[in-house]
């Protein structure tokens, strides 16, 4: 008679074959459903019309890779064959060869084709991903400041990291959960999505930034893939083939349609994504479906399934270069070209990256310590490019160049998304009431030039403040309302308001200065925004000539606000706007590879002829003339017209002055454009402060307007 061990032995043996059984082999239609996601995303990233949505591709992955990881962990733990060596020697294997290949091929680039701090900006990102937290940085950093996210050769990373850390968290879960009460892990993993979803939605309006990048609010969307999974394996679902039929279609409707009508204005992820998400569970739940056999499992599909991985590590790098060459949007010829030579990197990094490797069979332990000595070292070369500043020797006058372009992004006065209150540290706020002062008050237009006002301010004898807040007007009663920051039209209302009891409070400041992005708010587009007055009803934009009214109205009533408080007010108009970055002009000319590409591709027409046409001159146009309309009618306030110093005429305006960089980007004065458009402009001797007319002010009369 057999003992009790060899009984055991036998029943696990066959539970076991149940198990593998029970497994479903390979299913082409989920590589069918990887290409529509991968689809989605690069015709997105294309600025294909059609696919205004196509950013939701990235949650469909999300989703598939749920249902795979979970489906294979659980497997696993049910055979009691699991162990957290053999699941990490899956994954690196999977995604650390080819990831690795695109990165080295990035950095190389960058060696030849990027400035030093592009260079340097890019080892920071390459390194934080190799830590699988690229997504952590993109939050920590993402500012008002920040390059532009289309210029990130390494942006697409943020959705590797959410899925590697995810990969750190859910075997721990489903080995304790099946420990405890193997029955607990379907309810647990719905509780632990529901809590996350709830977590996105929630804090989507006052933390976007977080909501997108960081993992536990988007873990919900691959916590429905491990849900599936578990119910699959446990067979809970079971449906009829016209309940199938229903729901498959219904699943497809739910993944195409948010990829043709959202927009990047949409307020996302959070209950926008759902959709996305469950409809995607919907498709993989239905794997004998019409569409799924016939349609999702056709051979041109499941091949861009199946090199949808290498594609999507691929494309973006390739198409941040394309557009840093550019200095814009490339011609649509360059970017299918861009995106068909992706592809077939992608389709030699499955067939001689992604497979070889995928079917090594060095043994687990030695394996994983392969991939940790090859992570250490590419981490070292990221780390060597970011912490060498990206090797300025390469070329030191570029360097020294985008030293003097970074003063504004380090101003420690202009205060972020996120803050409603200015900062008044000695550093911005020089309080001492007996002495003069000179503040000024405004957006990041504003702090743009503080510097010229700040050094003017001390050689005259003056105390100085700087009070700014990004995208904040200096406007009372009145704000900018984002849709890509939806709470900052109640931030700048509160922030305005501390700075005006600020100003009212400190009766020695006697000039205030109010400067801004005045022609913001009159673009009437999405992403620009628009004023309201109500900063929690903020869902309707006025019509233009509402705006105008509006906004002339809350000016005027700024100005008097603060004259009624002793001060003398000054408006400067704003500065010219150029359609290209000055800064990249002067990269692209003193960089050999780039100047040589651009020269070939017709991309430059000069090296760097220190002038440009501005871009929306009908509109700056318009809003200099509601500018002097609304602040000449009020006595003693003067308007300062800082575009005739930069502006030769109409079309052309400069942004270099010798070989000093006036901007640092296509808006934003650097310090030495900011006391080039100070120039001629002065404030009173300190022995004239206690006049409070603009007789006080020396200036240039071409540039100033006044009523008396």
């Amino acid at each position: 008679m057999p003992n009790s061990s060899t009984i055991d032995r036998r029943l696990n043996d066959t539970e076991n074959t149940v198990l593998r059984k029970n497994d479903k082999p390979y299913r082409a239609d989920i590589d069918g459903i990887r290409s529509i996601a991968i689809l989605s995303v690069v015709l997105f990233h294309a600025r294909l019309p059609l696919f205004s949505g196509g950013f939701t591709g990235v949650d469909i992955f999300f989703v598939i890779s749920g249902f795979l990881i979970g489906g294979h962990i659980y497997s696993d733990i049910r055979r009691g064959t699991f162990t957290f060596l053999t699941f990490y020697q899956r994954r690196v294997k999977r995604i650390l060869p080819a990831f690795y290949v695109v990165l080295v091929f990035t950095l190389l680039v960058a060696v030849v084709f990027l400035s030093p701090f592009e260079a340097e900006h890019l080892g920071k990102t390459a390194f934080w991903s190799t830590l699988s937290a690229s997504n952590i940085l993109f939050w920590q950093t993402a500012g008002y400041f920040d390059p532009n996210s289309e210029y990130n050769p390494l942006l697409m990373t943020w959705s590797l990291g959410v899925e590697e850390q995810f990969y750190f968290i859910i075997p721990l879960i489903l080995v304790i959960f099946n420990r405890i009460r193997r029955t607990l892990l379907l309810p647990a993993t719905l509780f632990a999505c529901v809590a996350s979803l709830s977590l996105a939605a929630f804090a989507l309006g006052s933390h976007p930034t977080f909501v997108f990048y960081m993992l536990p609010c988007r873990a919900w969307e691959l916590g429905i893939g491990v849900a599936l999974a578990l119910a699959e394996k446990d067979r809970l679902i079971a449906l009829s083939r016209p309940v199938a039929e229903a729901i498959n279609l219904i699943g497809v409707a739910l993944v195409v349609v948010p990829i043709l009508i959202l927009t990047v204005t949409t307020p996302f992820p959070g209950l926008a994504a759902l959709p996305s998400v469950l409809g995607t569970a919907f498709v993989i739940a239905t794997p004998t479906t019409w569409i799924n056999r016939r349609v999702l499992s056709a051979q041109p599909l499941v091949f861009i399934g199946k090199v949808s991985y290498s594609w999507y590590l691929w494309h973006w790098p390739l198409l941040a270069y394309v557009r840093i060459l550019y200095g814009n949007t490339p011609p649509p010829l360059a970017i299918a070209l861009t995106l068909v030579l992706a592809f077939l990197a992608a389709v030699l990094s499955y067939y001689f990256v992604e497979q070889p490797f995928r079917s090594s069979t060095v043994r687990p332990g030695p394996l994983v310590l392969r991939y940790v000595a090859a992570s250490l070292l590419v981490a070292i070369a990221c780390a060597a490019l970011w912490r060498s500043q990206g090797i300025p020797q390469r070329s030191p006058s570029l360097a020294s160049i985008e030293t003097e372009s970074l003063s504004l992004t380090t101003d420690p006065c202009l205060a972020p998304y996120g803050k409603d209150t200015p900062n008044l540290s000695r550093a911005c706020f020089e309080s001492s009431p007996d002495s003069p002062g000179v503040a000024i008050w405004g957006d990041s237009h504003s702090a743009a030039l503080a510097p010229g006002l700040r050094a003017m301010a001390a050689s005259h004898g003056y105390r100085f403040t700087e009070l700014s807040k990004a995208s904040c007007p200096p406007l009372l009663g009145v704000s900018r309302y984002l849709p890509h920051h939806p709470m900052l039209a109640a931030e700048c209302f509160q922030f305005n308001k501390t700075v005006l009891s600020t100003l009212q409070s400190d009766a020695g400041i006697r000039v205030v200065a109010l400067a801004g992005f005045w022609s913001a708010p009159f673009h009437q587009s999405q992403e620009d925004g628009w004023l309201v007055s109500n900063p929690y009803r903020p869902d309707t934009s006025l019509a233009l000539e509402e705006s105008r009214q509006l906004f002339a109205q809350s000016l005027a009533a700024t100005i008097r606000t603060l004259q009624r408080a002793g001060k003398t007010v000054i408006v400067f108009g704003d500065v010219p706007e150029f359609g290209v970055d000055p800064l990249w002009r002067i990269r692209t000319s003193r960089i050999l590879v780039r100047h040589t590409m651009g020269s070939w591709l017709g991309v430059l027409e000069d090296r760097d002829p220190g002038t440009d046409s501005p871009v929306d001159v009908a509109m700056a146009a318009q809003s200099q003339k509601l500018l002097e309309d609304t602040v000449v009618p009020v006595p003693h306030a003067a308007f300062v017209d800082l575009r005739r110093e930069f502006c030769v005429n109409t079309w052309t305006c400069k942004y270099r002055n010798g070989n000093s960089l006036l901007y640092t980007d296509p808006q934003h004065l650097s310090a030495i454009g900011a006391h080039y458009a100070l120039r001629d402009f002065n404030l009173p001797d300190i022995s004239e402060r206690d006049e409070k007319t603009l007789s006080m002010l020396t200036v240039r009369p071409a540039i100033v307007t006044m009523s008396h």
